[in-house]
């Protein structure tokens, strides 16, 4: 039981792991990298817009245009995502039984608690501390805030049809177990490149971001390199081979290309309208 409580993230993978047959966990785990090297290989993992935000390339305007067009296409329902991914579990429960369901509810938990404020105790206790304004959503609505934007201005902004067609890849599949924890293993993965230049050129044209627990400290790298979302990716892709089978893995391939190609568009339209802006200035 100690283990339990002192290393749950250990402990749940550990579990997600134990209630897949050994011989199919290997294959769903190697079919598993070979999916996202795809995403690594794909131009939206490494897209044109980072070096134009590494170079600070867009105005006050644009970056206003990234902050609403990124909330209209992903980050409105990303929480609600993995709550939903929650309760889709509990398709688990007829083929590989209760522990399965339980053990996989409780590592996405993990990731839930960090997007809704919670942070584990500095102290080292095991307990947790926190409050509803450190959730990622909220600290989003503050940075645009303070970018000059009101809640009137991002709630009535027209998405983009890139950022219209994202967000259905979010709204579509929220009830198949498989696929929505595919595209969020994915998000995970392809978008960890995308934190720290987006925070570089957001802090250049804006630097009272620059504050503690900033929405734009959230998930840049760490002195050593480490990014939360390297967890939050990795036990992504262990849901994702706990309910993998053979049956199905052409069919998530074909998913899984179609969102790389359906977001990169996305920002191939947020590049090419920065650049515009610059240009009017």
């Amino acid at each position: 039981m100690s283990d339990l409580t002192t290393d749950p993230r250990h402990s749940s993978r550990q579990l997600i792991k134990d209630t897949v047959d050994p011989a199919l966990w290997a294959q769903n785990e190697a079919f598993t990298r070979r999916l996202v090297q795809t995403m690594q290989a794909h131009r939206l993992h490494n897209h044109p817009i980072l070096d134009a935000w590494k170079a600070g390339e867009f105005t006050m305007d644009g970056i206003r245009l990234v902050h609403m067009e990124v909330r209209a296409a992903f980050l409105e329902v990303f929480t609600e995502s993995l709550l939903r991914l929650m309760q889709t579990t509990s398709q688990l429960e007829p083929t590989h039984g209760y522990k399965a369901k339980l053990a996989a509810r409780f590592l996405v938990q993990l990731n839930v608690l960090e997007e809704l404020g919670f942070q584990p105790d500095a102290k080292g206790t095991g307990d947790f501390v926190g409050h509803p304004s450190l959730a990622h959503y909220w600290r989003l609505a503050d940075a645009m805030t303070t970018l000059g934007l009101t809640e009137a201005d991002w709630r009535g902004h027209q998405p983009s049809p890139e950022a219209a067609a994202t967000r259905r890849t979010m709204d579509e599949n929220q009830d198949d177990h498989l696929k929505l924890a595919v595209l969020l293993a994915g998000i995970e993965t392809v978008f960890m490149p995308y934190y720290s230049p987006w925070a570089m050129n957001s802090l250049k044209v804006c630097p009272a971001l620059n504050v503690p627990n900033g929405y734009h400290s959230v998930h840049v790298e760490d002195d050593e390199g480490h990014f939360v979302d390297d967890d939050h990716s990795e036990d992504s892709w262990y849901v994702v081979r706990q309910a993998l089978t053979p049956a199905r893995y052409d069919e998530i391939e074909h998913f899984t290309a179609g969102l790389l190609d359906i977001w990169a568009g996305l920002f191939d339209s947020l590049l090419a309208r920065g650049r515009e802006m610059r240009r009017a200035a």
